[in-house]
C-alpha cells in the first residue's frame, strides 16, 4: 500500500504544479533589457516582466490570430492575441489587422471551445481551456464554460455523474493565469503601493531598504500540506531541475519557498495565493563590524537525532529542509523554543554542499536570529582528495565547496548578495589542534580564505557582506597567551603570504579582507573570571584593538564544565555589554 501511495502523491504533486506552470515551457529569454534601466549599467527583470517577457521576433507560421480568434489566452503559443498581449510583448504578427481592427477597446472575450469540445470530466492537457466540473478550481474554464456546461444543472450531473456535487458547488473562474496576474499587479499600481515594479526574484524592494514585515494586502503563504504548498514543494525538489526553462527567474536551491509560490501565483492564481513575501534587509558592512548594538546570546546548535552512540550519522548537517523536523515550526520547533529563551544566535556545525539551506536562513530571519555557519572538514581532512595530501594547499577544495554553499542559499537576489540572516562564516574550527604540523596552519588557512574570495567574485556578490573568522582553541604554545596567540600568529602570515611558513601567492586582498572583515573568535571551557584574565584583558592591549585596527571577537564555543552556568554565564554577558570590553560580540553556548 506505502508504494502505491507514495507513487499517487509523487503523481498529484506534479499534476498540481503543472496545472499552472506549463504555459512557460515554451518561452524562450534571451538578454533581455529592462527599459528603465541606465545606459551602461546591468539590469534587474522583475518576476512580473519575466513571465511576461518574450523575443519580439517570433517563428511563427501564418496568422495565428485569424486562426484561432482574439481574446482567449492559448497555453503553449509562441504568441497571443490577448487585450493584454502587447504589454507583454508577446502579440501574433497579424494581432493589429485582425484584433485591433474590429475593436480598440478590447476585451478579453474567448471563443466558446465549450460548444465545440463539449462539458466532460476528463482533463484535455491539448486544450488551451477546460471544459471539466473542477476547472473552477483551478482557474482555467473556458470562456463558455457556464453556458454552455452549467446551463441545466440535472444535465451538468449526467454529464458529470462521478462528481454531480461538485459541479453545483464549484465557482466559475474564467479569468485566465496571464489575466490574473496582469489584473493583480494593475490593482497594485493602481493603489499606489507599486508593489512590483522592484521584485527580484521575489523578494520585494521598497524605499531602497529591504524590511522583513510584508505590507501587501491580502497575502497568505501555502500552509503545509495544502494543493498550493504540494505544487511548490515539487517545483523547489523536482520541477526546477527536470524543466529549468519554466522557471527562468528562479535558481534551483537557492530560491525562497515563497519566491516559488509567487511564481505559481502568476502562472494560476486560484490554486495559489500571492504569498507574503519576506524582505531583507540590504547593507555593504559585516554587521559584526558594524555598530553592533546587542550581546551575541548564541547556543552552539548540533541537535543530533540519535537516541544512544552506537548509531554513526550519515550527514550532520543540520541546515537541511529534510531537518526542518527539528528545528522548524511544522516539526519539534527548536528554533521557536531558543528564540523564547532569549537566544539570538546559533552557531552552526555540519555543512553538506549538496544541500539548500535556504529554508534555514529564512526560518532564523523571521525569528531575528543571526547564523554563525562553519566550512566543513571534508575538503581539508577528509573526502577523496584532502588538502592535507597536498601541504594544506586548500585552495581548489574549498573554492568547489563554498561556491557550492552560495549557490544553494547563502547568496539571494541571483547571487548578488548574502542572505541577512547569515553573519558569520567559520573557516575552519580550531585548525591548531587539526593541522599538523601546526606550522601549516598559515597556509591551509590563508589558501581557503582567498578561495572563498574568489567564489564571492566570481559570482559577483557585494551586498550583504559576511564577518569571516577562524575558530581557535583555547591552548597555549610556547609563551603565547591562549588563543591569542594563534590569532597574531595568522596575521603576520597574512601581512606575507608569500614568506614561510605560507610559501602562497594569493589571487585576491587576502590582508585588505582581515582589516575590513574580519572577527576573532576562540573556543574555551574556562570560566568567565579566567576567561577575562587570560584573554579578554590581554586582547583590548594587543594590536587588534588599536589605533592601527579595531577586530572585534565572540567565543564560538563556551561551556565552563566545573562552574554552574547559572552562576557563570552572566559574567561573560556583563562582559558584552560592559566599557571594559568593547570588542567582545558575545558568546556561544556549547
Amino acid at each position: 500500500f506505502r508504494p502505491v501511495q507514495s507513487f499517487l502523491d509523487s503523481v498529484m504533486a506534479r499534476f498540481l504544479a503543472l496545472l499552472g506552470l506549463c504555459a512557460v515551457a515554451e518561452e524562450t529569454l534571451d538578454a533581455l533589457n529592462d527599459d528603465s534601466c541606465l545606459a551602461g549599467e546591468p539590469c534587474e527583470l522583475s518576476l512580473r516582466q519575466l513571465r511576461g517577457e518574450r523575443i519580439s521576433q517570433l517563428d511563427v507560421d501564418g496568422p495565428l490570430c485569424a486562426a484561432f480568434g482574439c481574446g482567449q489566452f492559448v497555453r503553449g503559443h509562441p504568441c497571443q492575441c490577448t487585450a493584454k498581449c502587447a504589454k507583454y510583448g508577446n502579440c501574433c504578427s497579424d494581432y493589429k489587422d485582425i484584433c485591433e481592427g474590429t475593436s480598440k477597446k478590447l476585451k478579453a472575450e474567448a471563443i466558446p471551445l465549450c460548444a465545440n469540445l463539449g462539458c466532460t470530466s476528463k482533463y484535455q492537457s491539448n486544450q488551451p481551456c477546460q471544459c471539466t466540473p473542477k476547472c473552477g478550481k483551478f482557474g482555467n474554464c473556458c470562456s463558455d464554460y457556464k453556458e454552455a456546461c452549467l446551463a441545466d444543472a440535472e444535465e451538468t450531473k449526467t454529464t458529470t455523474s462521478s462528481e454531480p456535487e461538485e459541479v453545483e458547488t464549484t465557482t466559475v473562474v474564467s479569468t485566465t493565469a496571464e489575466e490574473t496576474s496582469v489584473k493583480s499587479t494593475e490593482e497594485k499600481e493602481a493603489g499606489g503601493d507599486n508593489a512590483w515594479k522592484d521584485t527580484v526574484d521575489g523578494v520585494l524592494h521598497i524605499n531602497d531598504d529591504w524590511i522583513k514585515q510584508d505590507t501587501l494586502d491580502s497575502c497568505e503563504t501555502a500552509k503545509r500540506g495544502d494543493e498550493c504548498w504540494v505544487a511548490v514543494s515539487w517545483a523547489m525538489a523536482d520541477g526546477i531541475y527536470e524543466h529549468p526553462e519554466w522557471w527562468p527567474e528562479l535558481q534551483p536551491g537557492a530560491s525562497s519557498f515563497e519566491e516559488f509560490q509567487a511564481h505559481q501565483h502568476l502562472m494560476n492564481s486560484t490554486l495559489c495565493p500571492q504569498p507574503c513575501m519576506l524582505r531583507y534587509k540590504q547593507y555593504s558592512v559585516p554587521t559584526y563590524r558594524s555598530n553592533h548594538q546587542y550581546p551575541m546570546k548564541g547556543v552552539s546548535y548540533g541537535a543530533s537525532p540519535l537516541k544512544n552512540t552506537g548509531v554513526l550519522l550519515t550527514d550532520d548537517d543540520f541546515m537541511t529542509d529534510i531537518t526542518g523536523a527539528m528545528w522548524d515550526s511544522w516539526g519539534r520547533g527548536d528554533l521557536d523554543l531558543l528564540k523564547s529563551m532569549g537566544v539570538n544566535t546559533l552557531r552552526m556545525y555540519g555543512n553538506d554542499l549538496n544541500y539548500s539551506h535556504r529554508s534555514f536562513l529564512d526560518g532564523a530571519w523571521k525569528r531575528d536570529m543571526d547564523i554563525i555557519v562553519g566550512l566543513s572538514d571534508w575538503g581539508f581532512i577528509q573526502g577523496p582528495d584532502p588538502c592535507d595530501r597536498n601541504g594544506y594547499e586548500c585552495f581548489s577544495q574549498v573554492y568547489e565547496a563554498y561556491k557550492n554553499n552560495l549557490l544553494k542559499g547563502f547568496a539571494i537576489r541571483n547571487y548578488t548578495m548574502y542572505h541577512p540572516a547569515l553573519k558569520a562564516l567559520i573557516i575552519s574550527n580550531e585548525p591548531d589542534l587539526k593541522v599538523h604540523p601546526r606550522t601549516s596552519v598559515c597556509r591551509a588557512m590563508i589558501t581557503s580564505l582567498d578561495a572563498i574570495l574568489q567564489a564571492e567574485k566570481d559570482l559577483n556578490i557585494t551586498e550583504n557582506p559576511i564577518a569571516l573568522t577562524v575558530t581557535f582553541s583555547f591552548a597555549a604554545f610556547g609563551r603565547n597567551p591562549p588563543g591569542l596567540g594563534q590569532m597574531q600568529e595568522l596575521y603576520r602570515c597574512l601581512q606575507h603570504p608569500e614568506a614561510p611558513p605560507t610559501y602562497y601567492r594569493p589571487k585576491n586582498d587576502v590582508l585588505g579582507a582581515f582589516r575590513k572583515r574580519w572577527v576573532h573568535s576562540f573556543n574555551t571551557a574556562a570560566p568567565g573570571h579566567v576567561v577575562e584574565e587570560l584573554f579578554l584583558d590581554k586582547y583590548k592591549k594587543s594590536i587588534f584593538w588599536s589605533d592601527e585596527m579595531k577586530i572585534p571577537l565572540f567565543i564560538g564555543e563556551y561551556h565552563s564544565v566545573h562552574v554552574g552556568a547559572k552562576d557563570d554565564l552572566p559574567i561573560l554577558v556583563k562582559d558584552a555589554l560592559s566599557a571594559t570590553y568593547p570588542f567582545f560580540l558575545g558568546y556561544n553556548f556549547f
